[in-house]
């Protein structure tokens, strides 16, 4: 039996004194007008059945997070071929069943548009029958994408079957830039390919909006790893232009979240004004009353390569391969150095004694117009870890903190 109901503001918010701790004290609203929710979600990207994916550990932690006041959950259709919505849905059934939480209290956040393991099977298969969705975009032989609103609502239909609920809180289109990524690979002309993606994103948007009225979903839209791109980049995703796209379907739309990278590395979404934007990402969604969730607050990407923002666990000295021991040292390095940033520039008393983890996620937190931070908690010690950042002061300067952090890093510096 599928649970029923939605995250409501009345049951985010709690009552006065029920409940102790920082998941259940300090909640913001989702987007405006919307249920309250922790300052950190629990991520599931890398959650599962499977050992690969961290089960046990991870239903362990996914309980942990719930029961200490974590209400947002995050996760998406191609997360561990499914396997990460079944055991979301099994945790939230089995805690529902003892009392120890209600539907209403819980945000419930998936995504759509890869087309991976199983889903991408149904869209092969859909091919050879001579009924395709369009438009299909192939990356490989593994990975597919499709903007086609047929498959999005298939893979809605998809994701309330494995998360046994009868309505998503938000139910997101899935790095749709792999559609300009398509565009640019075949030498489409930039102002071509960016009229067809607002147009496929308008098309989604009116099914999506179709869904909310039906009482499926509370709200939609867009998780993108180019949002807030400056405006050179040809797949760069345009908060204005998606807003605008969700008017022309409804003047007053469901079209309340969006989700990006934000840390100390790739601060585009608060540093820059994007392609077609007059403002920054966050700033004009918190005009907007646009709801932001940030992911990969400690995995930047640079260059084409991962930087980890935290300490490494792993003492360098003791590793045998010369590769692996270099990248250790280069890593505790850049960690040393990011430490000794925060500690100059975060003057906040209070953080003398917290580790690079938490200050990472405290910047982040306070950053404005973030609704929460998404992190990878698959280990109860990440869920307890997240939860004393959430105990610190909180930032009023976290923008400037960011910003100084990232202007002094080493190699952001111009060359002479």
């Amino acid at each position: 039996m599928k649970l029923k109901g939605y995250a409501t503001l009345e049951q985010t918010a709690g009552k006065s004194g029920q409940r102790q701790g920082v998941f259940h004290e300090r909640r913001r609203p989702l987007y405006s007008g919307g249920p309250l929710v922790s300052l950190v979600g629990f991520g599931s990207y890398r959650v599962g059945f499977a050992a690969g994916l961290g089960f046990p550990q991870c239903r362990d932690a996914l309980e942990y997070a719930l029961r200490r006041g974590v209400n947002l959950i995050d996760t998406s259709t191609n997360y561990g071929n499914g396997q990460s919505e079944l055991l979301i849905g099994q945790t939230l059934a089995a805690l529902a069943g003892e009392n120890q939480i209600s539907r209403e209290q819980v945000v419930l956040v998936s995504k759509a548009g890869y087309a991976q393991g199983n889903a991408l099977e149904f869209v092969q298969q859909r091919e050879r029958e001579g009924n395709p969705f369009a438009p299909v975009f192939k990356f490989g032989s593994d990975l597919w994408y499709s903007l086609d609103p047929a498959f999005i609502l298939d893979q809605l239909d998809r994701s309330l079957s494995r998360l046994g609920v009868e309505c998503l809180d938000v139910f997101l289109i899935h790095n749709p830039e792999y559609m300009l990524k398509a565009y640019e690979h075949n030498s489409v002309p930039p102002d071509e390919s960016r009229a067809a993606f607002y147009s496929q994103m308008t098309k989604c948007f009116e099914a999506l909006e179709t869904e909310v009225e039906r009482g499926r979903l509370r709200s939609y839209g867009v998780s993108s790893n180019t949002l807030g791109a400056t405006s050179d980049d040809p797949t760069a995703v345009s908060l204005q232009r998606l807003i605008d796209a969700a008017a022309k379907v409804k003047e007053k739309n469901s079209f309340k979240v969006v989700q990006c990278p934000l840390n100390w590395i790739e601060v585009n979404p608060i540093a820059v004004e994007s392609a077609d934007d007059q403002d920054n990402t966050l700033t004009l969604a918190r005009g907007a009353g646009i709801g932001v969730l940030v992911n990969r607050p400690f995995n930047a990407m640079h260059e084409g390569g991962l930087i980890r923002l935290t300490r490494p666990t792993v003492d360098a000295s003791s590793v045998t391969d010369e590769s692996q021991r270099k990248g250790l040292q280069n890593w505790s390095r850049l960690a040393a150095d990011l430490e000794r940033l925060a500690r100059e520039y975060i003057t906040t008393p209070g953080f003398d004694e917290a580790p690079l983890s938490q200050l990472v996620l405290s910047t982040l937190m306070w950053q404005p117009g973030v609704s929460s931070v998404l992190c990878g908690m698959r280990r109860r010690e990440y869920v307890a870890d997240a939860e004393e950042a959430g105990a610190l002061p909180s930032l009023i300067n976290a923008d400037q903190v960011m910003a100084q952090i990232y202007q002094d890093l080493e190699f952001h510096k111009p060359e002479n």
